[in-house]
């Protein structure tokens, strides 16, 4: 639990409804699956769990986290991480075997760890959902099962027709069988309830774990960062595009070597020696370097509900130049400036001080996003035993 007394009051809020010296009989179990495990080092499912981690004591809520074996070495899978047991298990957390690689997760976690709370992160293992319901019914005891079901991820681009009919059934069953629903975005909201007759609970991302380096010298005002995995749907093609046509300073951080996508890019844009395609980076500390080199962010993802990468720009920078989605508006509560194409782009780069937000905004901003109201609004969520989605049978 964090050490000041606001996030000790807010955690014992989650729990108890307002702040009180009763305890429960004992700490909350709970396990966490479908991440590549913690600490962190891909994307904002593993952030959250991490963050979960460090904003929870085990004398609140003891957590198994649940991991991809082979992503780290073996002195790292070492041990407990911030006070909570870690659990490695085979398969891969991305592309197909993710979904063999979940569900592996989720009847570990029913089954072998015989938790009766489990907070599902993505939908890959969804399908495992039922059989972790026949366990609770064996057992004589209910599972609580809590899904983030992330941002409608059969709506990305880079999935055929076969892969998306999938992970629409995949949604299903994560809806169909889990307890409660989370959506990370108030657009995601009336999205999923009218997709499948259920009200999700809205919980978003925290940013203000970010560092940024001390007594760093002011950015140049031509300045911008970027940080995305290098996807169509993330229009990384077109902020480099407006970035070259503007002759501005642009740092972009991201697997560029992942994807034929990436590739082409890097070998179209990398000789500009004004745009550096920096790679992949995870260690909070060198991001705190590359971040307190920028003096705007550009962020052009277009789906995914609330993005971590806009989310933590709320900490570090104060000039914001987001895609014009109803993703990015609910997250930055309309803030900021706003482009649909490299020309837009181009526009607000040449223009000193566009997406410039107010201090005012941005401080509320600020306060909407720190880790101990996320992390007391998922115990909250975690620790209620009454509370149940409805969902509708139909599916679309």
């Amino acid at each position: 639990m964090p050490a000041s007394k606001t996030a000790d009051t807010t955690i014992e809020t989650a729990l108890y409804g307002q702040p009180s010296d009763e305890r429960l009989a004992g700490p909350l179990r709970i396990a966490v699956v479908g991440t590549w495990g913690v600490p962190a080092r891909y994307g904002g499912f593993e952030t959250l769990a991490e963050q979960l981690a460090r904003s929870l004591t085990p004398d609140i809520a003891e957590i198994s986290f649940y991991g991809q074996k082979s992503a780290y070495s073996e002195l790292e899978r070492a041990g407990p991480f911030a006070g909570h047991a870690r659990v490695w298990l085979p398969f891969s957390a991305n592309g197909f075997q993710s979904v063999l690689h979940d569900a592996l997760q989720l009847l570990h976690a029913s089954w072998v760890g015989r938790h009766d709370r489990i907070l599902l992160l993505g939908t890959s293992g969804a399908w495992a959902l039922p059989l972790v319901r026949l366990n609770g019914l064996l057992r004589g005891r209910r599972i609580r099962i809590v899904a983030n079901i992330d941002g409608l991820e059969w709506r990305r681009d880079k999935f055929g027709p076969l892969a998306r009919g999938l992970l629409k059934l995949l949604e299903w069953f994560a809806v169909r069988f889990s307890s409660s629903i989370v959506a990370d975005n108030a657009a995601l909201v009336p999205m999923v309830r009218d997709l499948h007759g259920v009200e999700p609970l809205l919980i978003a991302y925290g940013g203000d774990h970010i560092g940024l380096p001390a007594n760093a010298a002011a950015p140049a005002s031509d300045s911008f960062l970027a940080i995305a995995r290098i996807e169509p749907e993330n229009n990384s093609a077109l902020i480099l595009e407006a970035a070259a046509d503007t002759q501005a300073r642009i740092l972009f951080v991201g697997n560029w070597s992942a994807t034929r996508y990436g590739c082409d890019l890097l070998a179209t844009y990398g000789i500009n020696p004004r745009l550096t395609l920096h790679p992949a980076v995870y260690d909070q500390s060198v991001l705190a370097d590359l971040r307190g080199q920028a003096e705007a962010y550009v962020h052009g993802h277009s789906v995914g509900g609330t993005n971590p990468s806009l989310v933590e720009a709320i900490f570090h920078c104060e000039r914001i130049l987001a895609f014009d989605c109803p993703f990015n508006r609910a997250t930055l509560e309309g803030e900021g400036a706003y482009f649909g194409s490299a020309a837009e782009l181009a526009r607000l780069m040449r223009e000193p001080g566009s997406g410039r937000i107010a201090p005012a905004a941005l401080a509320r901003l600020r306060h909407r996003y720190r880790w101990e109201t996320i992390a007391a609004s998922y115990l909250a969520v975690m620790a209620d035993p009454v509370a149940e989605s409805q969902p509708a049978m139909n599916f679309r």
